[in-house]
């Protein structure tokens, strides 16, 4: 059995595939988030320049219209008319849009039309002739000594555009650069994050169903990956665990039930040579003791898988545990092979009658194997009256405390050298531990006072309401002999 098939196919099949996604997913987030940041950047840059434009011929119109204001279009000075930066042209223009003042030599064409006094407007794409130059232009209307006049100020776009598109083949150029370089680094780091992965995988390819004591290796990154390298090795542990349960029971299941079928078979085979009919008292003496051991350990292998798949199955009704126990006492004497002590307290709980009448008798044909001759099947209430308790108690050889905690595994027998007729199978108190369990109960293994074992169990108690009984549990009998 090989244990690939417990591994995420992620892990087996599909790791390069996950370096390639996870490479174009950054790969197409870096480039929507830059290509998002060109147009952003291109545009922001646009604004500013043709701000700061605008605050320079707004600048220039302004220092103009103060001086024809006051001394008309005859008081301007050289130095108002000549370009700086972002001012490249500047005219005042009369109400005939005749050009009086222009820097420009034989300009004769204002920037724009004229407009009213006190009013300021801003052009784009202005020309001084229909060939000429375009300009970003701020036009002033002024009224001077001479009449009214418009002040026209410009600034050659040609510049801002040129800046502009060279941002723009800027970020074309080195955008996809950074595009690339993100891929191959992604691709790249990726791959180392996942080269852990790998070693998982070829690992995990390597164990098989004989050879479970391998273990994957854990990175010491302390990120998902080496979580998911320890939960694979917890993963491990539990199947080598399980498969070494499996493996022992099976065995244990076989050997046990490979000693009846060979008694039973062997006396068969030997009526068959023979030619002669077994006798009553082999059949009494050894074949029916032997089959019905055999279909007591069946009976007893289907609840174990039973419970071990789905927990054991219950029928859920209130149940008289002091009937049960009364019923077995009564077995067990009627059976005349030991002294009998029981003390009886009536104690309603809920649970499958038939269950704990089974676990029960496991626990009396356990303790009635290992007696000498006494038995003592108690019963006692805890002290808030919440919880029973049920032991059965023997005056035998006892359990050795290295050995209590493991008597209610499976096919667990202290005493190999007992005959099989007498002996148990090894799964009375397995079933034991699983019946009171899927109760919500508790197995408890002790030593009795004077010498032997004392095993029984723990179970909560159901108040009895009305319509039946009291709230409380009912006075019990003490003391039967």
């Amino acid at each position: 059995m090989r244990v690939r098939s417990l591994v995420p196919t992620w892990l087996t099949e599909r790791t390069r595939g996950v370096r390639i996604r996870l490479t174009l997913v950054a790969t197409t987030l870096v480039t929507v988030a830059l290509t998002i940041a060109a147009v952003v950047l291109v545009l922001v840059l646009r604004h500013l320049l043709l701000h700061a434009a605008d605050a320079a011929t707004q600048s220039r119109a302004h220092e103009i219209a103060e001086v024809v204001q006051e001394q008309g279009v005859a008081g301007l000075d050289e130095s108002l008319l000549s370009p700086v930066r972002n001012v490249d042209v500047v005219q005042v223009v009369d109400a005939e849009g005749t050009v009086v003042v222009s820097s420009l030599n034989h300009s004769t064409t204002p920037l724009g039309p004229g407009v009213d006094a006190g009013s300021e407007i801003t052009v784009d794409d202005a020309t001084t002739s229909p060939s000429g130059s375009e300009y970003r232009a701020t036009l002033l209307g002024v009224d001077t000594p001479d009449g009214p006049v418009t002040v026209e100020v410009g600034a050659l776009e040609r510049p801002i555009d040129w800046l502009v598109l060279t941002a723009a083949v800027v970020c074309c150029i080195v955008f996809p650069i950074i595009v690339i370089g993100m891929a191959l680094m992604t691709y790249y780091f990726v791959g180392r994050a996942l080269k852990p992965v790998d070693l998982i995988r070829g690992q995990v390819e390597e164990i098989s169903g004989g050879d479970l004591h391998q273990r994957v290796p854990v990175p010491g990154t302390g990120d998902e990956i080496a979580t998911l390298a320890t939960t694979m090795n917890d993963m491990l542990d539990r199947i080598e665990t399980a498969r070494a349960q499996q493996m022992r029971f099976v065995n244990d299941a076989s050997h046990e039930l490979n000693s009846p079928l060979t008694t039973l078979v062997g006396l068969l085979d030997l009526s068959r040579s023979k030619h002669q009919p077994l006798d009553p008292e082999t059949v009494d003496s050894v074949l029916l003791p032997e089959a019905l051991r055999l279909q007591s350990m069946v009976s007893d292998l289907l609840l174990l898988a039973r419970a071990d798949e789905s927990g054991v199955p219950l029928r859920i009704t209130d149940v008289d545990l002091d009937e049960i126990c009364t019923a077995e006492v009564n077995r067990l004497e009627a059976l005349g092979r030991h002294h009998v002590e029981a003390r009886i307290v009536a104690v309603r709980v809920r649970g499958d009658a038939e269950k704990l009448s089974r676990a029960l008798r496991n626990l009396a044909d356990n303790a009635a194997r290992h007696t000498r001759d006494r038995l003592t099947l108690a019963m006692t209430l805890s002290d808030d009256g919440a919880r029973v308790s049920v032991t059965v108690a023997d005056n035998g050889p006892g359990i050795p405390d290295a050995d209590k905690d493991r008597v209610t595994e499976r096919f667990v027998r202290l005493d190999n050298t007992r005959e099989r007729r007498w002996g148990g199978s090894g799964l009375g108190l397995a079933i034991v531990s699983e019946i009171i369990r899927a109760h919500d109960g508790e197995v408890r293994i002790a030593d009795t006072p004077g010498g032997g074992a004392t095993v029984g169990f723990i179970l909560p108690v159901q108040p009895w309401h009305s319509g039946g009984a009291s709230e409380h549990p009912r006075p019990g009998r003490v003391g039967r002999s």
